[in-house]
């Protein structure tokens, strides 16, 4: 009698156990067995306390099992052609991209998939939307072989912006004489038909940077003063240092004094402005330059960011040429002078001392002497 009420018992708690968990059996109708995520059983169908936590584990583990599993990319295996490979690609993106590439270099397939996938974006330059020209470029551009510059006129040639801007990034990714030739050739087509507003993009001043054309210096410099995107001024700073310092405090002037009062620009891009200034630090412009005290309406500006680096590229111009700086500073505006010893009281180092010296000497402002005599002290 008291086997019996186990038996009943054990096959309730059984059943119980069974319709609590999510079902994983395949379609097929064949029973995982407790490494597949099913409890184990014995040959009575009864299932124990331990069994029961072990096999609950186990659900657990596999459902997580399968959510990665899902969100995986498509694997090759050795029957995947190349012709597969490159369409996963194509098609999937992202990690499927670098899986196509791994699959090709091992296989030693790059003269026949660099073939491919060029046609594949002749193509695409027509029938495939922006996300699948993306990718089939992204695979191009993993290629050990030169782009085709044939390839890269045809894109930047388009009517397409989406295709333009990938043809530059062909060209900044996949630099070679040759495309130093074609991009010196469309940058002159757009010269001399007025139709610089086609190339003065930012993928072009990456590309011009990256092909080392110091030659199209001036192009970029006018990408930068048009547009104020950060590409710009990262690819003049690169092309030549020196120059890129003096363009740069032109485009820092395009901020007014009134406009650097305020908390936010509106006539400078903010980010390109700290790569100028931080690249002023290294490489000093000329206090010479009609701009020059620009950098002190930066370093009292509202902006913290602006301000800390334009105060490092002014003490960038000390000990050499302290006595030039302060008689800079004595020929702008009163306020312009209290707010910069004003914003130098609490980290004043050496030089900063030095050059407050040289001003309190030539400075025609009674409160200025005054702030920088307590400044002192």
């Amino acid at each position: 009698m008291r086997r019996n009420i186990i038996a009943i018992l054990c096959g309730f708690f059984a059943a119980a156990f069974t319709t609590s968990c999510v079902s994983l059996e395949p379609e097929s109708g064949a029973s995982r067995n407790s490494s597949g995520g099913m409890s184990s059983r014995d040959h009575s169908g009864s299932v124990s306390g331990d069994q029961e936590h072990v096999g609950a584990q186990e659900d657990e583990a596999f459902q997580m099992a399968s959510n990665r599993g899902a969100a995986k990319p498509n694997r090759f295996n050795a029957r995947t052609t190349l012709d597969q490979a490159i369409e996963a690609a194509i098609n999937s993106g992202g990690q499927t991209v670098e899986e196509a590439r791994r699959l090709i270099t091992h296989r030693k397939q790059w003269a026949a998939a660099h073939r491919t996938i060029e046609a594949a974006i002749q193509d695409g330059i027509i029938k495939y939307d922006n996300i699948r020209l993306a990718n089939v470029v992204a695979l191009y551009q993993s290629s050990t072989l030169p782009a085709s510059v044939s390839l890269f006129e045809r894109m930047i040639g388009s009517g397409r912006p989406v295709a333009r801007q990938l043809g530059w990034q062909v060209a900044a990714a996949m630099p070679s004489r040759g495309m130093v030739v074609a991009i010196d050739r469309e940058l002159g087509r757009a010269i001399i038909e007025n139709d610089e507003a086609t190339v003065l993009i930012p993928q072009m001043a990456i590309a011009v940077q990256a092909n080392g054309m110091k030659s199209a210096y001036t192009l970029v410099r006018q990408g930068l003063m048009t547009s104020g995107q950060e590409a710009f001024a990262l690819s003049m700073a690169r092309l030549d240092p020196q120059r890129a310092s003096a363009d740069f405090l032109d485009y820092l002037a395009l901020a007014t004094p009134e406009d650097l009062r305020q908390l936010t620009q509106n006539s400078v891009n903010i980010y390109t402005c700290l790569i100028a200034l931080k690249h002023i630090q290294n490489h000093p412009a000329p206090l010479s330059h009609v701009h020059a005290e620009h950098l002190v309406y930066y370093a009292v500006s509202r902006n913290n960011a602006l301000s800390d680096l334009a105060q490092m590229a002014l003490e960038s111009y000390l000990p050499l040429e302290r006595s030039q700086m302060a008689i800079m500073m004595s020929r702008m505006p009163q306020w312009v002078q209290l707010a910069y010893v004003e914003s130098v009281r609490r980290k004043k180092s050496s030089s900063v001392t030095l050059l407050l010296g040289e001003l309190k000497k030539i400075s025609s402002s009674t409160d200025v002497i005054e702030e920088v005599d307590e400044v002192l002290r």
